[in-house]
């Protein structure tokens, strides 16, 4: 009887030994996997930060001669990452609302402060209204150049 007790507890020994190995095979896994999971969403919240959220476009230049004045203009056309192919389907358009605007700018105006600001905003207006949307968030002037005319000739 004293056998089958003693090869009774070797078994009990060598179950609690066996799940201990498979706890600490479970413990090792857990960890491996929270550190694969945080290791995972660094690199995504670090690949989301530098992901830019805007497009650009160029324009330009635009040489615009009045008798009050005559320009150089080259800009770019801020959309959103969702609207940036919209500027190239609608280059034809938006380079003859460009040359309009600018052609129509007021001379005072462009010699105030805050002239480059205020032509921005005509501009983004003027396409706003031109397209009925809102896909230009800014317009940015990359070269501008402006000369005033005597006004006596």
């Amino acid at each position: 009887m004293a056998r089958v007790q003693a090869k009774a507890q070797a078994k009990a020994r060598a179950r609690t030994q066996d799940n201990f190995v498979a706890y600490i095979a479970a413990a090792v896994v857990a960890c491996l996997a929270a550190i694969f999971l945080f290791t995972w969403n660094q690199v995504r919240a670090a690949h989301d930060v530098t992901k830019p959220h805007v497009s650009y476009a160029k324009f330009g230049p635009y040489q615009i001669e009045s008798q009050a004045f005559a320009m150089k203009v080259s800009l770019v056309v801020q959309t959103s990452l969702d609207d940036s192919d919209w500027p190239e389907k609608n280059r034809k358009d938006l380079d003859v609302v460009f040359k309009r605007v600018l052609a129509d700018a007021d001379a005072k105006v462009i010699h105030s402060p805050n002239n480059l600001s205020a032509l921005q905003q005509t501009i983004m207006k003027t396409c706003e209204s031109t397209f009925n949307n809102h896909a230009v968030q800014a317009i940015l002037f990359t070269d501008f150049t402006y000369q005033a005319r005597d006004e006596q000739g």
